[in-house]
């Protein structure tokens, strides 16, 4: 069965409880709030090199998503 994560954002906890109360008996159904800590790093300029392959975390679209919206849903197998 596929499961439905909401992610909302730290700013948007009325949003949070307000899905919570909305959504919070959905079988299959998870409300939480993004538990990412802000980046420390705040230059304007990239690093010069990745030393990564790649972002094993990386949900660009959500990560948009969170931006933007303040919320985004993510589907678990």
């Amino acid at each position: 069965m596929e499961r439905l994560l909401f992610i909302v954002s730290q700013g948007r906890r009325e949003l949070y409880e307000s899905l919570r109360v909305v959504l919070g008996q959905e079988r299959g159904v998870e409300v939480i709030l993004d538990r990412r800590e802000v980046k420390r790093r705040r230059h304007e300029l990239p690093p010069s090199t990745e030393r990564r392959r790649y972002g094993r975390r990386a949900r660009p679209r959500e990560d948009s998503d969170m931006q933007i919206r303040g919320w985004t849903v993510v589907r678990l197998p």
